[in-house]
């Protein structure tokens, strides 16, 4: 599928359901309850709501369905993907989910999808033991025959990594893994201490070893070209600001919203800031009224960036600066530049 111009894109990360059949050891989720989750006529109506956004905007709509587990609503993520694939408003859709729910009528199901850009799965480490102690036991192998599975039904696969200390040195060994088993593309994202992965607040980088990690994944995914990598994430612009490939700026205020699984919405998953209900305010009032929105589309307010040669580029994390410091509006912990950010 072709991209969408980043001008012309609104991406909407759509959580489905908090309800998930494992219990990652790093993930964000507080609550894995079904209290206050949508009934699929409320759904739909969300969708309206999305539709009604995007052509006003006059914006192409980019989606991520989710949860939780999305596959643990089966009947409901089916019944979006038939809205999206028939809507004049979406580009594409990806379905973010573990894989291990996903059987051999849900690949032909996938296969028809017109819209279906690409199925997301996640491992932590190319080897069972160190990933099953983060995902759970029997995920390492549930994640690859469910990729095996889509591949062999000619469906784009991605796996997404979570970075932290205890898995930072088996980037190219997982690439080596990935490429083998056919993976289409490969995205990282820094671990964050929030939800149940508050616990492990120990496991996040320093600064020293984001900048080791985001030079590796840059090296890994431009020189060696084994897959395709990913790198539209902030402080990847750190590395080469002169690839339009490489960085991306935080998307909070500008281009994407997450609707949870009760409509509440949140500027992005990994910052839970409730800015209203989607079927209560609508996104309109939400997106123009919110005060938080229009304070963080002013990089003026962003310390350590306001100054900063890459601030069209970058920005860094809101998200990983209000877990690290209680101030979304802080400094990106991560970045190695924030000495020199006239440089």
């Amino acid at each position: 599928m072709t991209e969408i111009a980043p001008g012309d894109e609104f991406y909407f990360q759509w959580h489905i359901t908090e309800r998930c059949n494992q219990r990652c050891a790093h993930c964000y989720h507080e609550s894995y309850s079904s209290r206050g989750e949508l009934t699929l006529p409320e759904l739909q109506d969300v969708f309206a709501e999305m539709e009604r956004a995007l052509k006003a905007w006059n914006r192409i709509g980019s989606f991520s369905l989710t949860g939780g587990e999305p596959f643990m609503r089966r009947d409901e993520l089916y019944a979006l993907t038939d809205l999206l694939d028939s809507s004049d408003a979406v580009g594409y859709y990806d379905i973010l989910t573990n894989g291990a729910l996903i059987g051999s009528d849900d690949v032909g199901r996938l296969r028809d999808s017109a819209k279906l850009r690409r199925v997301q799965v996640s491992l932590e480490a190319p080897t069972p033991q160190d990933n099953d102690a983060i995902r759970g036991s029997g995920s390492f192998a549930t994640t690859l025959s469910a990729n095996d599975r889509l591949k062999a039904a000619g469906l784009e696969v991605a796996v997404m990594m979570t970075i932290a200390r205890h898995n930072k040195d088996s980037l190219s060994a997982m690439i080596d893994l990935l490429a083998e088993h056919g993976v289409d593309t490969f995205a990282t994202e820094r671990f964050i201490p929030e939800g149940a992965g508050a616990e492990l607040g120990d496991a996040m980088l320093s600064s020293e070893e984001a900048r080791e990690t985001f030079e590796l994944v840059h090296r890994l995914g431009v020189a060696e070209r084994r897959l395709r990598v990913l790198m539209y994430r902030p402080l990847f612009a750190l590395v080469d600001r002169d690839d339009p490939t490489v960085g991306a700026m935080c998307s909070v205020g500008t281009n994407a919203l997450t609707v949870m699984h009760d409509g509440t919405v949140y500027p992005c998953r990994r910052l839970p800031i409730p800015l209203g209900n989607i079927l209560e305010e609508g996104l309109f009032k939400i997106w123009y009224d919110s005060e938080f929105l229009w304070k963080v589309r002013d990089p003026g307010n962003i310390q350590g960036c306001r100054d900063c040669v890459l601030v069209p580029l970058c920005r860094g994390c809101r998200a990983m600066a209000h877990f690290a410091s209680g101030d979304c509006f802080a400094s990106d912990p991560h970045c190695w530049k924030a000495e020199s950010c006239s440089a």
